[in-house]
């Protein structure tokens, strides 16, 4: 009987703590709507230079991009406009039809840092990591 009590404690435990790694789209909402975030989103200017993003999420579903080369974070390049929701842990931005559509899955947002899983055109860029500023 012992034995079935601590395999059954062990399996309450892990549920515990594998739960508790997941955020529900309420909470990734609100931490958005705390902070601008900036990273690389794989947008790059005319010549090819990469740019980075700095989005400002609002809370009717509207934001902005704000994007500066890497180097200089003071010189805007472009501001885009997007379209944005949080689904299951998905965070889609819609740039337009100008833009391929960007998803991150699997966000997660702790510390200071949003990561996830980057899509592009629903095919898979790699990990992605935001930052808050």
């Amino acid at each position: 009987m012992m034995r079935y009590t601590k395999v059954l404690l062990l399996l309450c435990l892990s549920m515990v703590v594998f739960s508790s790694c997941e955020q529900d789209d309420e909470t990734i909402f609100d931490r958005l709507l705390r902070y601008g975030w900036a990273g690389d989103l794989g947008f790059s200017d005319w010549d090819g230079e990469p740019l980075e993003s700095g989005l400002l999420f609002d809370v009717n579903g509207f934001g902005t991009d704000e994007q500066c080369y890497f180097d200089d974070s003071d010189h805007i390049v472009s501001s885009l406009p997007f379209r944005w929701m949080i689904n299951d842990g998905i965070l889609s931005l819609d740039y337009g039809n100008d833009y391929p559509m960007i998803e991150i899955y699997d966000v997660y947002i702790s510390g200071g840092e949003l990561s996830g899983i980057l899509y592009v055109n629903g095919f898979r860029d790699g990990p992605v990591t935001l930052y808050a500023y």
